[in-house]
């Protein structure tokens, strides 16, 4: 009975398979062998790499061979073990030529019948036993070989006869350790010698995924090169590029990018990645969302776009980028809170100049009854407030407990703020709403120097 998640995907290799596809054939008896999808079934496996290594399929070839010289499946027969390795290598496979070459494919010496066998001899098997292959836990040692990228012990054990197919507690196969790792020879060594490139462990993930997390960019690349599934998706709905976006993996980004990832419309509560590219992460990982098919002004649940988030990031590149792409800095969030209010509450000068440019209404009020002034004001953004002013901001406009622009920069102790504002005019002997001055509101924080400025 086939399992789960991989149900569909078996029997359509197994249609293929039935059908004569060599590659099918080729899949179904690594399935077999795995177990993944299809109950483990060594005979079955044997009869469809047979299948696929009679139509002259190079990795078929070289596990048939394999399977042959360990007695998966099949008598062990060394004569055909060596016969379809042999095939495997006139086709250019590495692995199979470092395995005809090994202990395990070299004919067994014969002893003399008058003489015991030497513990020398009896030393030069054929293959690695079972014992040798695997650790005291049971645990496959061509898994702790893969994650550390120890490549000659990979080989070794590949050569004795260990299954590739093996996995970890978390099934994790040996490939996805190595693509943890970033252990790209590990990886070429094991994809050549027929790993799953699309393997997936309990979590969904697959070797593409797991290095997008850790960062291994050239483990990507090498991945995709073995045409591993781009698209290829968690139960949650996690893919590489997401979780390449979610560790603004700029240079990860662009590779799954160029080889057809395409940015999700949402991931979570309607956030797209670009939403999340733009609340965290620098302007070139944000540039490299801008496809052709992304919704520039699209909103999450709560009403903010990709700008809103840049603002809040305040980033003036990324800004700069979304606004060139059409992003409108109008859209105010459900509370009322636009892009602008969000670049004046990070205080971040830049990204607030390109914003206000664009901005028709210098009095909007965010939910706290905050007018751009009064937010410029609290970010203790001098340039801002010299601009805002300018333009013509409303000087001693409260917000919704009372306090003006220079009540809130009295309180923050931002001297050279209240001293811009004081000399554009504004009302020292304004009361908020709780019967205190700018000065009073200094004194009780303990800002004398601007207490002073305020008399």
């Amino acid at each position: 009975m086939l399992s789960g998640r991989f149900e569909h995907l078996a029997t359509l290799i197994a249609r293929k398979a039935n059908a004569g596809e060599a590659e099918a054939q080729y899949q179904l008896g690594s399935l077999y062998r795995s177990g993944r999808g299809v109950p483990p079934d060594e005979a079955l496996a044997f009869k469809w790499m047979k299948a696929a290594a009679e139509q002259g399929h190079v990795r078929a070839e070289f596990n048939l061979g394999a399977m042959y010289l360990a007695g998966r499946g099949v008598a062990r027969d060394l004569d055909q073990g060596r016969k379809w390795l042999a095939k495997a290598a006139a086709q250019g496979s590495q692995e199979a030529r470092l395995l005809l070459s090994s202990p395990a494919a070299r004919p067994a010496k014969k002893a003399d019948a008058n003489k015991p066998a030497t513990a020398a001899q009896s030393s030069r098997a054929p293959s690695l036993a079972p014992a040798a292959l695997v650790d005291q836990n049971g645990r496959s040692l061509i898994l702790d070989a893969a994650a550390r990228g120890q490549t000659d012990a990979i080989r070794q054990l590949l050569a004795g006869g260990a299954d590739i197919a093996a996995r970890d507690d978390d099934d994790n196969t040996a490939l996805a350790l190595a693509a943890q790792a970033g252990a790209v020879a590990a990886l070429d060594l094991l994809v050549s010698a027929a790993a799953e490139v699309d393997a997936r462990n309990k979590r969904g993930e697959t070797p593409l995924m797991l290095a997008a997390a850790r960062g291994h960019a050239e483990a990507v690349a090498r991945l995709l090169e073995q045409r591993a599934s781009v698209t290829a998706a968690t139960p949650d709905g996690e893919d590489a590029l997401s979780i390449a976006v979610r560790g603004c993996q700029a240079p990860i980004i662009s590779t799954l990018v160029g080889r057809g990832a395409k940015p999700k419309p949402a991931v979570a509560g309607g956030t797209s990645l670009l939403m999340l590219a733009a609340g965290a992460c620098d302007a070139p990982v944000v540039r490299l969302l801008l496809t052709g098919a992304v919704a520039i002004n699209a909103v999450d649940e709560h009403g903010r776009t990709a700008l809103w988030f840049a603002a809040r990031h305040g980033d003036a590149a990324a800004v700069s980028a979304l606004l060139g792409k059409g992003a409108d800095p109008t859209i105010a969030d459900r509370d009322g809170s636009t892009p602008l209010h969000a670049v004046l509450d990070s205080g971040q000068a830049d990204a607030a100049a390109i914003l206000l440019r664009r901005e028709t209404d210098i009095e909007r009020r965010s939910p706290t009854g905050n007018t751009p002034l009064i937010l410029a004001a609290r970010a203790g953004s001098t340039g801002m407030v010299r601009d805002l002013l300018r333009r013509g901001a409303a000087r001693d406009a409260k917000n919704n407990q009372g306090n003006t622009a220079l009540m809130i920069a009295a309180g923050a102790g931002h001297a050279d703020v209240v001293k811009t504002l004081v000399e554009a005019g504004a009302d020292r002997s304004l009361r908020n709403k709780n019967r205190e001055t700018a000065g009073d509101i200094a004194i009780s924080m303990g800002n004398t120097a601007v207490a002073r400025l305020l008399k």
